[in-house]
């Protein structure tokens, strides 16, 4: 295993500091000549590190006023299949979860649609909210077909993931999803069970996910908080040297048509 750059060792020293609250939320961080001499690194150092902790989201940096300490934000990959309490825990959060309901309603055309039943199937409908350390973070719904899993409603959902209750008590392992992301204001209703002002902006993720057969197993909405919460999408860029390799091999072996009787298949 690769040792830890050094700018990442500072950079976790620094969020131990956040973490003790020797630098509390709000607090303006020493200058940069000040903490480099406290950590005793270069300034090309300590600036990477000051941009791990932006990235994580516990600073902000403004021109000509500062570095300053921010409510750390969930931070959640574009990619992948992830539940909310896994990548909240992940993340150090101190994690919680409260359902607000559960009840057995029948499809509409359009949830019949998305789940691919009839409509006016039984559908297991269940709203929860996501707490960090009692602060509401997350409020996420779904929807599942009760003939996929009967006795869903009365499962222990404040202390399992659903991933996992499909999965151990029902067989059904995710495979995929798909979704769209999108901002949104917040209801009123929303805003109340979140916890924060009227026409609050959100990030709302709907997901359509399937087992690992193709089965279409639920449709969810996620919002999360604004303030609180951002999404991380990596890409790799293709060097021109990759590109101009990729055309080479390309050159050298080009496609083929099926070989003649006798040849090698």
């Amino acid at each position: 295993m690769a040792d830890e750059p050094l700018y990442s060792l500072i950079a976790s020293q620094m969020e131990e500091l956040i973490a003790s609250g020797r630098w509390s939320e709000g607090d303006r961080l020493p200058a940069e000549r000040q903490l480099c001499g406290d950590f005793g690194v270069s300034r090309a150092t300590l600036r990477q590190a000051l941009g791990e902790l932006e990235e994580r989201g516990l600073i902000t940096r403004h021109q000509g006023r500062g570095t300053f300490v921010t409510q750390p934000r969930l931070q959640l990959p574009i990619v992948g299949v992830f539940s909310i309490r896994d990548a909240m825990e992940a993340y150090g959060m101190k994690m919680s979860t409260r359902v607000v309901r559960v009840e057995v309603i029948e499809a509409s055309r359009q949830l019949a649609s998305d789940l691919v039943c009839l409509p006016g199937e039984k559908v297991v409908f269940i709203e929860r909210l996501r707490l960090s350390d009692g602060e509401p973070m997350v409020l996420d719904t779904a929807h599942l077909r009760a003939e996929l899993f009967p006795g869903l409603e009365s499962v222990d959902l404040e202390n399992r993931s659903l991933y996992d209750v499909l999965e151990r008590d029902y067989g059904r392992t995710v495979a995929e999803a798909q979704e769209t992301l999108e901002p949104v204001i917040l209801t009123p209703r929303e805003c109340e069970l979140l916890e924060v002002p009227t026409h609050t902006t959100a990030l709302l993720t709907r997901r359509i996910t399937t087992d690992d057969h193709g089965v279409v197993v639920a449709l969810g909405h996620v919002l999360l908080r604004g303030d609180r919460s951002r999404y991380l999408y990596k890409r790799t860029v293709e060097t021109a040297a990759v590109r101009a390799a990729t055309r080479d091999e390309a050159a050298h072996h080009p496609a083929t048509e099926d070989a003649p009787p006798g040849g090698t298949p």
